[in-house]
């Protein structure tokens, strides 16, 4: 498992060079320019405490992989031979320059939790993710924030996930990087010394949650996705503002909207249970630990035989992700309604990287969400929405209107 531990403050001036650690303090804003003023109140961190928060403040920096794209490469200026989890955690902190000195002796430990490239994640690595998160969390020695160093294929995936599950007393920021570490420009560094500082900010705030922070901008677990496949700003947000941002390169919070969403939702939910599901007939996939809901991807001719099929390896709930706003073609309606009679939630999401999908939206009411019993996942995609289904079926949620006041929880 890997934790490591390290505190990280702002400076005092922002035109001032990082001095020793027991200088550091954090600073308030008020206004925040390069992202639309609101009327929420936008803050930092507001301490007059000459304590110094590296002395004051525990930071746990977890590392469940080597992120998918700081590869081991035989050269600087090579992206031949990489191998994906090669770099070890204690690596990737040395390559942020400036960290080590600002965090006293004896704060820092590593651990390194899995060695796979994100997209090899699974239910069962979730599970004990958050399973550890929830020990560290809930200990005599709880830390006062974590960073979780993640790769980028499912970065959005596993944070919703922890969002859900984990009770929002402490901030957790998961980021990761799109260049190699052996590049010369190398995005990693920068953004785990960010997302350090984004923390403590958080914490000093009392700000709790799991985020994503990436790019200098701190984002909502329920609206974050990945944008783009090769920039270094390859994540944003569906909906909504970024929750943070550096300002003079000091972290700025939004409080209000760091609030947002179903932040700790399934919280004291028993983990543990959820590895029980229905069994299976031979030959399926008896590895599932959370209960198994599919991906229905609706395009020109796609075949509806896709839904019997999931619900014959076992899929307790459907997402489906239909053109434009959840739509989809007569014998696709049929499949689906067919399997919510049999008991089945389906939930109505879209393949477009932005936009709503409201309920009813159909012409004929014998169409509609209300007639076929159908959940629209509104602002959420077809990837959260299908997480969030796990967990509701993992709670014994089987009503769809129950569930679907959950989904209109997550909007901007």
């Amino acid at each position: 498992m890997g934790y490591t531990c390290r505190a990280v403050g702002t400076p005092l001036s922002a035109r001032e060079p990082f001095p020793h650690a027991g200088r550091f303090r954090m600073r308030a804003l008020s206004t925040c320019e390069p992202y639309p003023r609101t009327d929420r109140p936008l803050s930092a961190v507001s301490s007059d405490s000459p304590r110094s928060l590296c002395h004051g403040l525990l930071l746990h920096i977890l590392s469940p992989f080597a992120p998918d794209h700081r590869h081991v490469a035989p050269s600087a200026g090579s992206t031949a031979g990489y191998q994906a989890g090669a770099l070890p955690i204690g690596q990737i902190l040395d390559s942020v320059p400036g960290l080590s000195g600002l965090v006293p002796e004896g704060r820092l430990a590593t651990e390194q939790v899995f060695s796979i490239p994100s997209e090899q994640m699974s239910g069962a690595h979730w599970l004990q993710l958050a399973g550890r998160l929830r020990a560290w969390l809930s200990g005599d020695e709880a830390p006062d924030a974590i960073v979780i160093t993640h790769g980028t294929d499912t970065l959005e995936e596993t944070a919703f996930f922890l969002s859900l599950v984990l009770p929002a007393t402490r901030p957790v920021l998961l980021t990761g990087a799109m260049r190699p570490a052996s590049a010369l420009s190398a995005d990693g560094p920068a953004n785990l010394y960010d997302a350090c500082r984004f923390a403590l900010a958080a914490r000093q705030a009392g700000i709790g949650g799991v985020f994503v922070s990436f790019g200098g901008r701190v984002l909502r677990a329920d609206a974050v996705y990945k944008q783009h496949a090769n920039r270094t700003d390859a994540f944003a947000q569906r909906f909504g503002q970024p929750v943070a941002w550096l300002e003079a390169d000091r972290p700025c919070w939004q409080p209000a909207l760091a609030a947002s969403g179903l932040q700790g939702q399934f919280a004291t939910l028993a983990l543990a249970h959820t590895a029980a599901v229905p069994a299976l007939p031979e030959g399926d996939a008896s590895s599932m630990t959370l209960p198994p809901v599919g991906i229905v991807p609706q395009h020109v001719d796609a075949d509806p035989a896709m839904v019997a099929w999931l619900r014959s390896r076992g899929c307790q709930g459907l997402v489906l992700a239909g053109t434009g706003v959840g739509t989809m073609p007569v014998p696709m309606r049929a499949a689906l309604a067919q399997a919510r009679r049999e008991g089945c939630l389906v939930v109505r999401a879209s393949r477009v990287p932005e936009g709503y999908v409201g309920r009813n939206t159909e012409a004929r009411p014998e169409d509609s969400d209300d007639a076929l019993d159908f959940i629209a996942a509104g602002w959420l995609d077809a990837r959260k929405a299908r997480i969030l289904l796990q967990l509701c079926l993992a709670a014994g949620m089987r009503d769809a209107r129950e569930v679907q006041a959950l989904f209109d929880r997550c909007s901007p």
